[in-house]
């Protein structure tokens, strides 16, 4: 036997009889939605890899509320380094009756260390060319900042007490490259000219940085040096924190990629497994036949398993071409969520890729071929068969968890995945414990019915295992479908619903309180409803139940976990505050003035804080212990004042303090706020308008990378449920055939196999829609923080689909039957 001949020959003979056409798509579509989402994050990956030293502007660095000690600077000269001082704050610039909220950033000779500042001779920006530190006297604009001025390139702006000439447009900062938010459009000046400014005063919102550039070995000795010598006022700046601001930004897009590439690949794995099950029992005769004419059960057994093989080899082709198309339309549709340099792409996701392609085959493909080890050559005679060996569930066994590690590799994602794996994985088992006592009911109740019901769920009962394996796949399935159809919008949705038109675009800090009832006026006169101005103040958290407080090992970022005198912020209420969830304990009554304080999940978390301890701070000249009555989670998206530490207002005492609001404005009307810049120099305000508009794109982004994923992971679904549904049509068919040669009617047929079909459907469509709403609701609150309620009416309307999918599957099944002659069936059967 030319074991290679046969499988040519019947791989092209049996390719398009449906069953090797669903393993060659299902094969297709899960390397395809892998090597798309391992591709893209591995392009991701390297590029923040590469260019973390631009992203940061060096190679190290120290940063904090107080200008770093000058001997920092001092010790990296002996050591052959170069060092720049910079400088940034926020800060109102006028220009005549106009004004602008600015990140005026200052910067010494020297400027940048690493990467390269793009800088334009005129506002176009279309000559751009390489630049250093400004000089004395200029400065360089973003060219939003000089529309909001109505300033040009040579017009001169108030900034402090003086004047300063802007002499370029700022295209670029190295160091600002990894920023996925800007507060305000940035202006770049000498670090003297800030200085001589006046604008580093007491109660200046100022951050501190200087960073190193040198030889790896030189930073690795100086960072040594450095570390012992940081206060808890000044933390290091590594190119790791590069990263951290596009990994945050890319973070819950790719758990949104990750979430629809595992499914797909899960489904893929099923459709195969379904089509490879029906693929071997269709060659069971065949086996036999063969065995009779002599050929050895190793050589029939290989050449089944080639022709699986040589199938997979175009299919993990075609979905890996199909994959590197889909990663380009990733990287369009996710526009400046990711870097704008990216690497070309690699070949590691490519392999893997194309090993779950190989997994899918042998995992899911091989094992129902070896139940044909164990079929006689006597089976042509007395239709004997051979029971499915032990060593093929753990195939499948092993399968799956290869699959799964390969998948979570790709995805990067161990939590989502298990997340996703344990809520399907429950209900396969709940699918099969359903169907198999439903099936034992039914046998006891079908004997009292007549008609198409009595045919219908006999023809359930008497294939009973085929049955609770169509129930698991249907099931299966439509609880994927109804993840990704309804579940994953559902959660877009949720995002983009955190951001409400009202939401505060504009931030008021720094009011003094002699100053609340002028400014509250203010912002009444131009339209603001409630002003809201709440205390800020800034202390030093001293001690946490006596003891120096200390973070946990995981948000030790430079290996200095010491936080005794740390600076905290913190404010105190008489009510609960709003946009917060009260997690555990009691918030305190209106008119208490015992020293209790209520304490955010995270910030609790990070110090190890929970009910009753006590914090201790330094509130001016006073230190205050406050003991810990309340956990609450904060909604940071939703752009209102939000604090990690909160105090009872009855018992703060005198802390020094100022005023902070949050408020919303309607597009257009930023202008208004002048008067109150002008007659508070001291007052920042912040626009956060493109920031409002920079997080609703982010969104919009997402929700067309995801939906292209989707397109993966719903077709996968639509294979499993043809797949399932067609398991057991070779069957269905000959008793049908039967049927008919004893007289029953074609309605009686029709009703039954309707029958027969709805009642799997239902069952499925009961089951996959409670899975999908608690596997949905738990992902959404675990994984993306966000407090989904389950979307009933879609999921319900979801279920009824797939019960009509299943019906129709059935009406078309039946037509196809009641078309082949009945002695045709019976000898195909």
């Amino acid at each position: 036997m030319n074991i290679l001949r046969h499988a040519l020959r019947s791989l092209r003979r049996e390719f398009l009889a449906g069953d090797l056409l669903t393993v060659f798509a299902a094969l297709a579509l899960g390397v395809a939605a892998m090597t798309a989402v391992g591709t893209l994050v591995d392009r991701v990956t390297l590029a923040l890899t590469s260019s973390a030293a631009e992203v940061v502007g060096g190679d190290l660095g120290v940063r904090g509320r107080e200008e770093p000690p000058a001997e920092f600077a001092a010790e990296a000269a002996r050591r052959g380094l170069r060092s720049v001082r910079m400088v940034a704050f926020p800060s109102v610039l006028f220009h005549g009756e106009a004004s602008q909220m600015a990140t005026v950033k200052g910067v010494s000779a020297g400027y940048p260390l690493r990467g390269q500042l793009l800088v334009a001779r005129d506002a176009s920006g279309l000559a751009g060319e390489a630049g250093g530190a400004p000089p004395r006297g200029e400065a360089y604009a973003d060219p939003r900042l000089l529309d909001a001025l109505g300033v040009e390139v040579g017009d001169e702006i108030e900034f402090g007490g003086g004047h300063l000439r802007i002499t370029r447009t700022l295209l670029a900062e190295p160091d600002a490259s990894g920023e996925l938010l800007q507060m305000a459009p940035p202006l770049l000046v000498n670090r003297e000219d800030v200085d001589s400014a006046g604008l580093l005063g007491a109660g200046s919102r100022a951050s501190y940085r200087v960073m190193f550039a040198g030889d790896a070995p030189d930073i690795a000795g100086f960072r040594q040096w450095l570390q012992p010598r940081l206060d808890g006022r000044a933390r290091l700046v590594t190119i790791e924190d590069a990263q951290q601001g596009v990994r945050n930004s890319f973070d819950r897009a790719g758990r949104f990629l990750a979430l629809s590439a595992l499914l797909a690949v899960l489904l893929a794995g099923v459709a195969t497994a379904l089509a490879a099950n029906r693929f071997a029992l269709r060659r069971v005769d065949t086996v036999a036949v063969l065995r009779c004419l002599g050929a050895r059960q190793g050589d029939i057994l290989s050449a089944l398993a080639l022709q699986l093989l040589l199938l997979a080899v175009p299919a993990c082709a075609l979905g890996i071409g199909i994959g590197m198309l889909a990663q380009v339309a990733l990287v369009e549709a996710l526009g400046s969520l990711i870097p704008a340099r990216l690497p070309l792409p690699q070949a590691a996701p490519v392999l893997s890729g194309a090993g779950i392609g190989l997994l899918l085959l042998l995992g899911f493909g091989l094992p129902p071929l070896l139940r044909l080890r164990g079929v006689p050559p006597m089976r042509v005679l007395n239709r004997s068969f051979a029971a499915l060996p032990a060593t093929s569930l753990a195939t499948y066994a092993a399968a799956l968890a290869a699959t799964v590690a390969l998948a979570v590799s790709a995805t990067g994602d161990l939590q989502l995945a298990m997340w996703i794996l344990g809520g399907l994985g429950a209900l396969a088992v709940l699918a099969a414990i359903a169907g198999a006592t439903l099936l034992w009911m039914l046998r006891r109740v079908q004997g009292h019915m007549r008609g198409a019901w009595r045919l219908g769920l006999a023809a359930l009962t008497r294939r009973r295992a085929l049955a609770v394996v169509q129930l698991v796949g249907l099931s299966l399935s439509l609880c994927a479908l109804l993840l990704l159809a309804v579940i994953g919008p559902g959660l877009l949705a949720e995002w983009r619903d955190r951001l409400p038109p009202d939401t505060p675009n504009h931030f008021l800090m720094n009011v003094q309180r002699d100053q609340a009832e002028a400014v509250e006026r203010t912002l009444r006169g131009i339209g603001v409803a409630e002003p809201d101005l709440q205390p800020f103040g800034t202390g030093r958290l001293v001690a946490i139940n006596g003891q120096p407080p200390r973070r946990g090992q995981d948000d030790d970022e430079d290996g200095d976990d010491d936080d005794s005198n740390r600076p905290v912020n913190f404010s105190w209420r008489t009510t609960f505050p709003p946009a917060n969830t009260l997690l555990a304990g009691e918030f305190w009554k209106p008119g208490s003035s015992a020293p209790e304080a209520s304490v955010e999940d995270g910030w609790a978390g990070r110090y190890g804080v929970g009910l009753g301890d006590t914090v201790t701070l330094q509130l001016g000249e006073q230190s205050r212990t406050f003991t810990v009555t309340s956990l609450r989670k904060a909604d940071w998206d939703s752009f209102r004042v939000n604090f990690f530490l909160l105090l009872n207002a009855g018992a703060v005492g005198d802390a020094p303090y100022s005023l902070i609001s949050s408020f919303h404005l309607p597009s257009g009307r930023t202008a208004a706020l002048a008067p109150v810049a002008r007659e508070f120099p001291n007052v920042s305000v912040l626009e956060i308008d493109a920031i409002l508009q920079r997080v609703r794109e982010v969104i919009e982004r997402v929700a067309q990378a995801v939906q292209l994923v989707m397109g993966f992971s719903l077709a996968a679904g639509v294979l499993v449920l043809l797949a399932a549904l067609q398991a057991t049509a070779g069957e269905r068919r000959y008793d049908s055939a039967v049927l008919r040669t004893l007289g029953a009617r074609h309605g009686q047929l029709r009703g039954a196999v309707l029958v027969e079909f709805g009642a799997l459907g239902l069952l499925a469509a009961i089951l996959a829609v409670g899975a999908a709403a608690i596997i949905g609701t738990l992902v959404s609150r675990q994984l993306f923080e966000l407090a989904l309620s389950p979307p009933w009416a879609s999921l319900l309307a979801g279920g009824a689909a797939g019960v009509l999918l299943s019906l129709l599957a059935g009406w078309t099944g039946t037509r196809r039957i009641l078309r082949t002659p009945p002695a045709l069936a019976l000898r195909e059967g």
